[in-house]
């Protein structure tokens, strides 16, 4: 009977302490998960306030411009009518009658300022290709990659809900040989006890590396149809509704602009 009630004891105790491990890590993996997902809806709500941003700029430009075609429309009107109306005298091969109200010094800036920014625009690119050769890690860079690949949304949610030492254990397990060595360098340099990792942690590593040593050249330019990615086989073209004339080029986190950018107010 002592024996039978030892054994009950004993049982009692390794399922409370059974209980006690399960709660803790459901808890722990509640907390990571809100985490995970409360940053996703913060980078949701910046995204948003920009585009109701743009959309409130975009609504101001218009009723603007209604308001100019508006007192143009009067303007035009009233010079028909008035009798000290008179076209000013243009330097033109055929005359074109101009009225008072159009400044021509505006033309004249404009074209001054579109004959500067006339450029080769496919030569700029190679000649940042041969004057800034890429200084990055290219093992490092496509290791990184083939991370993020096998670490998918899914994966990583699964994975989140988990201990620090299932998930450590885990994240080994799935990753290749070579992606292996590239994490096990990861905890011996990044982690300081690897019972607290936390694959997020390690997922916000990833990028930074991929940003840090990505070989692409990024091209902005202000024309809806002009594609500059054949240029080289690294170079990702991309239209920028903010840029009037030239491209901005961004390569190895550095800013090349050859372009005359919109004003642009600021979000708040």
């Amino acid at each position: 009977m002592a024996l039978f009630i030892a054994v009950l004891i004993v049982m009692v105790i390794m399922l409370y302490f059974m209980y006690v491990t399960l709660k803790a890590g459901i808890e722990n993996a509640n907390r990571k998960v809100n985490k995970f997902f409360l940053d996703k809806i913060e980078e949701f709500d910046e995204e948003f306030d920009e585009k109701i941003d743009k959309i409130e700029e975009l609504t101001e430009s218009r009723d603007a411009l209604k308001r100019q075609v508006k007192s143009l429309k009067e303007d035009m009107i009233s010079f028909k009518t008035s009798p000290f109306y008179a076209p000013r005298p243009v330097p033109r091969s055929v005359y074109v009658p101009v009225a008072r109200y159009i400044d021509n010094d505006f033309f004249e800036e404009y074209k001054s300022a579109k004959d500067m920014l006339k450029m080769d625009k496919p030569q700029i690119i190679l000649d940042i290709y041969d004057k800034v050769p890429y200084s990055g890690n290219m093992d490092m860079y496509k290791t990184a990659k083939e991370c993020m690949k096998i670490l998918e949304f899914d994966v990583l949610f699964e994975i989140t809900s988990m201990p620090s030492i299932e998930q450590l254990k885990l994240v080994d397990e799935l990753l290749g040989e070579k992606e292996e060595k590239f994490f096990v360098d990861y905890i011996v340099n990044e982690v300081s006890d690897p019972e607290k990792f936390d694959v997020l942690d390690f997922v916000s590593y990833l990028k930074k590396i991929i940003n840090k040593h990505d070989p692409h050249l990024y091209v902005r330019t202000g024309e809806v149809d002009e594609n500059l990615s054949g240029v080289h086989e690294l170079v990702v073209s991309d239209y920028d509704d903010n840029i009037c004339e030239g491209i901005k080029i961004i390569y190895q986190n550095k800013v090349y602009d050859y372009s005359i950018y919109k004003s642009r107010k600021k979000t708040k």
